[in-house]
């Protein structure tokens, strides 16, 4: 039972360790060593405080992703005010092709839903965009001077149809698509901003096909950029501008594929009570350019198709929660622990040094007093780092005296000198003490004898009692007689 106990104590982790301490510490510590844990400290603080604000934001959060098939319910419903989609013609150097009255081309949008038993399209006039697009233009560096070149929706559709949903699906029924068309002038009619009918004066053929034939088509469309960190939502706005040449009796067929884009985010910070939030966007996924000739004369030049790829991508996005940001500050404190180690551990194995040497000549200086305190280390006596840098002779002693401790002697032993000598007196005096009670009791002993044959010479008979040792009754019945005093050592 007791090897059974003695075994289950070794389990404790938490038993005081017993040890001989120097200077009542369980390290020699020093002036820079302390300093540079200050220094150590202010790091792991600072970094503690950036790390707990990067968790607050979202940052280094995790992300996972898995794509899968859209079902037909789903897609993306957008404010069509928030929404560009802008479509414009430059000529072969860069310059804008005059189009006043659309006398050369014409830019009109269209929004299809198409289902498995019909499909219907709704015609959207394209106008100017001016100031509609002066933040994009911005954003994108493009000069000021193309928002009065660039086509987007007509605002008077916008206003009726403040939102427009983009929808995909598998078997091409029950989705949506969002186009625009560039064409050729045709003398016939044309909505305005009332939707009244005007007449158009379009240019001659001839110069149609000169300013088209080597026309650059530019279209610029809005989207949804995904990034994990950002503090509301992971889905910020982007616009994006792509450019393609036109040529001569070629017809441009261009589809931009989005993608329907989940994302589930939590919120966990204690690792208990979670919180569920869920982003919806459409991310750009590709685009595919289709060039066809065009012998019959057509009178579109292009075509460009917005709409959404069979499938979606679904982010679930966990945020950090205290314990990660504890197990990275834990993480960060050891590598820079273990550097700041790396860099002491020469200085502090000098300083430890010299300070078991000055123990050492404290002692041998001081071996027949019994003081026990430690030698100050502004002695003039003492050896100092600044000593060893300074001095060849100090280095000498440095390296004669190191000899000899690592030879003889360690901390305990340098430390142990004055308790040493304190014991051999306590001995010595202990030794004293028992030869003194010994005598007595020799002395107690002869007594007893003598008066143990007086009693059985007068008893004239022999008793075996008389020739053996005394037992534990005749003692207690003697013991009248052994009533004196141990005389008592004193030591001065």
């Amino acid at each position: 039972m007791n090897q059974f106990s003695e075994t289950f104590r070794r389990f404790d982790i938490f038993g005081q360790e017993i040890r001989l301490l120097a200077t009542g510490q369980s390290a020699y510590r020093t002036n820079i060593g302390a300093f540079m844990t200050m220094a150590l400290f202010a790091i792991l603080a600072y970094s503690c405080n950036s790390f707990i604000l990067e968790m607050n934001k979202g940052k280094n959060a995790i992300l996972n992703s898995k794509e899968a098939v859209i079902s037909s319910d789903e897609g993306y419903t957008f404010n069509s005010s928030e929404y560009i989609f802008a479509v414009g013609l430059l000529d072969n150097l860069g310059q804008p092709i005059p189009n006043e009255n659309n006398r050369v081309f014409t830019i009109s949008f269209y929004y299809c839903n198409k289902s498995l038993n019909e499909t219907t399209c709704a015609s959207i006039p394209g106008r100017i965009c001016g100031s509609r697009i002066q933040d994009i233009s911005l954003h994108l560096n493009i000069p000021k001077e193309y928002e009065e070149i660039t086509y987007c929706m007509d605002e008077e559709y916008i206003k009726q149809n403040p939102e427009i949903r983009i929808q995909g699906s598998t078997r091409q029924d029950n989705f949506t698509l969002l186009g625009a068309l560039v064409q050729r002038c045709q003398n016939g009619t044309e909505y305005n901003r009332t939707y009244l009918f005007i007449k158009l004066d379009c240019a001659s053929n001839d110069d149609i096909d000169s300013y088209i034939k080597n026309a650059n088509l530019y279209y610029s469309y809005s989207f949804h950029q995904f990034n994990k960190e950002l503090d509301n939502s992971p889905y910020e706005k982007a616009q994006s501008i792509d450019i393609t040449p036109m040529y001569y009796k070629v017809r441009k067929y261009i589809k931009i594929y989005f993608q329907y884009s989940q994302s589930q985010l939590e919120y966990n910070p204690f690792y208990f009570f979670p919180s569920f939030v869920q982003h919806d966007g459409f991310e750009y996924q590709n685009s595919a350019v289709d060039s066809a000739l065009n012998f019959e004369d057509d009178t579109s030049f292009a075509q460009i198709e917005i709409n959404l790829d069979a499938k979606k991508r679904i982010h679930f996005i966990t945020y950090q929660t205290l314990m990660d940001v504890a197990a990275k500050i834990g993480g960060f404190f050891t590598i820079i622990r273990i550097m700041f180690d790396f860099a002491l551990f020469p200085i502090q194995t000098i300083l430890y040094r010299l300070y078991l040497m000055n123990c050492l000549t404290h002692q041998q200086h001081n071996y027949n007093n019994n003081n026990t305190d430690m030698p100050k280390s502004t002695s003039s006596e003492s050896l100092t780092f600044f000593k060893l840098i300074k001095s060849g002779n100090a280095r000498q002693l440095y390296q004669n005296q190191s000899l000899m401790i690592d030879k003889f002697l360690d901390i305990t032993e340098i430390l142990i000198n004055p308790l040493r000598f304190n014991r051999q007196v306590e001995d010595l005096y202990g030794s004293l003490k028992r030869f003194d009670i010994v005598s007595a009791r020799q002395n107690n002993l002869n007594i007893n004898q003598e008066i143990d044959e007086l009693v059985a010479n007068n008893n004239e008979f022999n008793d075996n009692q008389s020739i053996t040792p005394r037992t534990i009754n005749l003692e207690m019945k003697l013991g009248s007689l052994t009533n004196f005093k141990v005389p008592q050592l004193h030591v001065n």
